[in-house]
């Protein structure tokens, strides 16, 4: 659609659109709260350029680009149209949902117009790093985010961003939605819905997969196989000096998880890496802070501080204080001697979606289906039926058998 860009009242109206304030701002544009007057609500627009300074010096180092034609796209665009292949795929109760796409070629901007969220994003901590929400929420706002990324695994897309900043509530704080699909990937091998898309070929064209070796997203939430680096499954010394860091040892005194669970190998890059980033959101919101973090005085040196995260992430094991959430339940601690207790089961989960190795990390569904996910629902099965992209009984299958690993010892909740 062709945009027209008009002054009234020194505010800006693109189409329809009554622009108000800036209600947030992301890498590559801004997003403002406007009108729609056709509807008469109040939606997002994200503003965003074409093209930014770091693209224009790209295409002066390749003067071979300057014969192209149609010219390329520039890194940017091509981000910018990413998240919209992924946006107009996503119609989903999860899903922030993305209205109108308002582009001109003759302009410099493209407008993104999406349901605005009133609610905003999830707060889960204070400025002590201690809890804010109640292990009683924190299974709904999980429970939100599961039946959301269910749908994007289904089609083929992982979000590859997933993180509390990235959940936001609608306006009656009822219902959690997953937003900014800028980093996501799109894979046709992934996509159960055997569909075939008269664009496919040209969508598929801005998702190599080479993009998936990238290291892109929030660092403290990267998977280990995004992380990975040669000496990963090697013999780590820890160190108790937190200024230095070589290659080999650990940033401080702290338990390495057990060498059993880490591949001697780069795993693929999966779906499984939205489970590794749904985990460290759990955890974050029963502990109030990530579960992998370095000292601040690394800080001043952001490669060195990337480093020594990176580091903790593929072979420190993670801790667990004795309580979690606000309401300050038992956990009985990292390694939970009652089995019959809320603490050791909740440690269980997150022992299965922090394990190093993707290929044994809990699946989705078996998430999906753990008696704990699906406790205070009043029909548990309708819900499977109505949120299903697979049989409900196939799904129950996939809990039993987790159960099964966790209680023969195969996904341990003590190492």
């Amino acid at each position: 659609m062709t945009s027209q860009l008009v002054s009234t009242n020194r505010r800006l109206r693109i189409n329809q659109y009554q622009r108000g304030q800036r209600v947030g701002k992301g890498k590559h544009g801004e997003v403002y709260l406007c009108h729609d007057d056709n509807i008469r609500q109040e939606v997002a627009v994200k503003v965003v350029r074409r093209s930014n300074p770091r693209d224009k010096i790209k295409l002066l180092r390749k003067s071979h680009q300057q014969q192209a034609w149609p010219p390329p796209l520039s890194s940017t665009e091509q981000s910018i149209r990413k998240e919209i292949a992924i946006m107009k795929r996503c119609r989903h109760p999860h899903h922030v949902r993305l209205l109108e796409v308002i582009d001109d070629p003759h302009q410099e901007k493209i407008y993104l117009a999406m349901e605005y969220l009133s609610g905003g994003p999830v707060q889960w901590t204070n400025k002590e790093q201690q809890p804010i929400l109640t292990v009683f929420q924190t299974r709904r706002i999980i429970r939100d985010v599961i039946s959301g990324l269910e749908y994007l695994h289904h089609q083929g897309i992982i979000h590859r961003d997933i993180k509390p900043a990235n959940l936001l509530w609608t306006e009656d704080r009822s219902v959690i939605k997953i937003i900014d699909f800028g980093v996501s990937h799109l894979d046709p091998k992934l996509d159960r819905r055997k569909r075939q898309e008269k664009d496919l070929p040209e969508v598929l064209a801005l998702f190599p997969e080479s993009d998936l070796l990238k290291r892109t997203g929030t660092p403290s939430f990267l998977a280990p196989e995004v992380v990975w680096v040669p000496d990963y499954a090697t013999d780590f010394t820890p160190t108790t000096s937190s200024d230095t860091l070589t290659p080999g040892a650990l940033p401080h005194n702290v338990p390495t998880t057990d060498k059993s669970r880490i591949p001697t190998t780069r795993p693929p890059i999966t779906p499984a890496i939205d489970l590794w980033s749904l985990g460290v959101t759990f955890y974050c919101l029963l502990f109030g802070r990530t579960p992998f973090n370095v000292p601040e005085s690394a800080h001043d040196n952001i490669h060195h501080s990337e480093y020594m995260l990176y580091h903790q992430i593929c072979i420190q094991d993670w801790e667990a204080d004795e309580t979690m959430g606000a309401d300050k339940l038992t956990t009985g601690g990292r390694h939970p001697p009652d089995r019959n207790s809320e603490g050791y089961v909740i440690i269980s989960l997150l022992n299965g979606l922090l394990h190093k190795d993707p290929r044994d990390r809990m699946k989705l569904a078996e998430f999906k289906c753990h008696p704990w996910t699906l406790q205070d629902i009043a029909d548990p099965d309708k819900w499977l039926r109505n949120t299903a992209f697979e049989p409900p009984e196939t799904q129950r299958s996939r809990w039993t058998r987790t159960v099964k690993q966790v209680f023969r010892g195969l996904i341990p909740c003590s190492k």
